[in-house]
């Protein structure tokens, strides 16, 4: 039977416990360009939030059409302008999309200067002896590429939060509209277990 200290695989108490050394990463993000972070949550929340505005008005439209085909009663006088709508938040949703991914690089730019400049700024503090050192100037590259690395980290962080918000408000609105969906839903997870 293998011991748990070489299981290779980390415990989630331990992959919990690593989140700590992402903080100084997102402070360093928000240093290099505040309002850039703020415009990108800002995108991210809205277009997590925009499925579910397009859900709202399909029920809408699909309860004018079900009105209109079951009891032959008319089609509302605004019927056009939620059809409308509803292609206008796609609309709306798509070019968000793109400014958001556009906000993504203005700000791994930024922070990729931001990491090389606190670099070179430290590394001008140095005496000149430290840089005849082949290892100081492995460790000193390698801080320059994984500084330069970690926007990745930080654009998967910024998708989280947003399909995080989207799942959120999209479970809300099950609950809202129709709890016994969502009831049977968790029914099925809770027998497939």
């Amino acid at each position: 039977m293998p011991s748990e200290e070489h299981n290779p695989v980390p415990r989630w108490r331990e992959r919990l416990a690593a989140l700590r050394d992402t903080l100084p990463i997102f402070k360093m993000v928000w240093e290099a360009s505040p309002r850039i972070v703020v415009a990108n949550v800002s995108v991210r929340v809205v277009v997590a939030l925009l499925p579910l505005a397009m859900l709202a008005v399909t029920k809408v439209v699909i309860d004018a059409i079900y009105q209109y085909s079951a009891h032959q009663a008319a089609l509302p006088s605004y019927f056009w302008w939620l059809v409308g709508a509803e292609f206008l938040l796609a609309c709306v949703s798509t070019i968000l999309v793109r400014f958001g991914d556009y906000c993504d690089t203005v700000l791994a730019d930024k922070y990729a200067k931001h990491v090389s400049i606190r670099i070179m700024e430290h590394a001008s503090r140095l005496d000149l002896t430290s840089y005849e050192d082949p290892t100081f100037q492995d460790k000193l590259e390698r801080a320059r590429v994984q500084g330069t690395d970690r926007v990745l980290m930080i654009q998967a962080a910024g998708r989280l939060v947003q399909q995080a918000v989207t799942t959120i408000s999209m479970a809300a609105s099950i609950c809202f509209f129709s709890p016994w969906i969502l009831a049977k839903h968790i029914s099925l997870f809770w027998a497939i277990r």
